[in-house]
């Protein structure tokens, strides 16, 4: 039998959401006619959780893979259309044995940006989350079987260190999930800065924390992520994204350790 402490931390993945590659491009919104496809692979192997006090406990080992397809369109320059959809591989060791291959959570939703100067950005966001199972009694599938809204405000600001042109990105947010698992709070913080006119260095904050509501076995959680990326221009159009993700802190939630690589296109 898993212990109780690791239970509650394995169920993490169903109560503190990846931000990771899926996360949206920013604050900014696209040009009217105008967008770009960010195609993420995102693996992540989870050996260990973090209990209640946020200490490092074994679990049974979880392992994930996460194709995402990020579509942004400008419908104006002012409104900017979201399209996600997400495949998705989960597989748990022993003693839970269990293992999914099928669609993930499906956003759909759009961007409006509210305010802006020559340097900065204020934007609201809604994306509706759609499941791809609704298999409650799959293991590899609990707490990601119920529709979820995502609402946020982000501010973008740009800016120059040195000659390095520079960015930051910050949004927060509320996702609201509409079944068992806990809603949570979103905070999520990028600093990009260009070295080089074709390279773009990502630093990446992803943050969750529930909001404290408990029903059936779920238990609220909170998990704080860091990815660290390298996104190379090939040419106006295609660039290419390398990086790692790790979860470097938390409580009832997975230990993760991942690699990421993306195909970003704009048009």
């Amino acid at each position: 039998m898993i212990g109780r402490v690791a239970l509650r931390a394995l169920l993490a993945a169903a109560i503190v959401g990846a931000g990771t590659a899926a996360a949206h491009a920013g604050a900014w919104t696209q040009a009217k006619g105008h967008g770009q496809v960010i195609v993420s692979g995102t693996y992540s192997d989870s050996p260990k959780g973090f209990d209640d006090d946020g200490s490092a406990v074994d679990i049974p080992d979880y392992r994930k893979f996460e194709l995402n397809t990020l579509i942004e369109y400008g419908i104006t320059d002012a409104v900017t259309a979201i399209l996600q959809p997400q495949l998705q591989s989960v597989d748990i060791g022993q003693p839970t044995d269990a293992s999914r291959f099928g669609l993930g959570y499906s956003e759909l939703g759009g961007r409006v940006r509210l305010w802006s100067d020559d340097v900065s950005v204020l934007s609201g966001q809604v994306v509706a989350r759609i499941p791809g199972t609704y298999d409650d009694d799959d293991p590899a599938s609990i707490g990601n079987t119920d529709p979820e809204l995502d609402m946020r405000m982000l501010y973008g600001r740009s800016f120059g260190i040195g000659s390095w042109s520079s960015f930051l990105d910050v949004q927060l947010g509320y996702r609201a999930r509409f079944g068992d698992p806990p809603s949570e709070f979103k905070a999520d913080v990028t600093f990009g800065t260009r070295p080089a006119d074709d390279l773009l260095l990502l630093v990446q904050s992803f943050n969750s924390i529930g909001d404290g509501s408990e029903k059936s076995f779920f238990v609220s959680g909170s998990e704080h992520k860091l990815q660290l990326s390298g996104v190379w221009d090939v040419n106006e159009s295609w660039s290419l994204q390398l990086g790692g993700v790790a979860t470097i802190a938390g409580e009832n939630a997975l230990r993760e350790r991942g690699l990421v690589a993306a195909v970003w296109h704009r048009f």
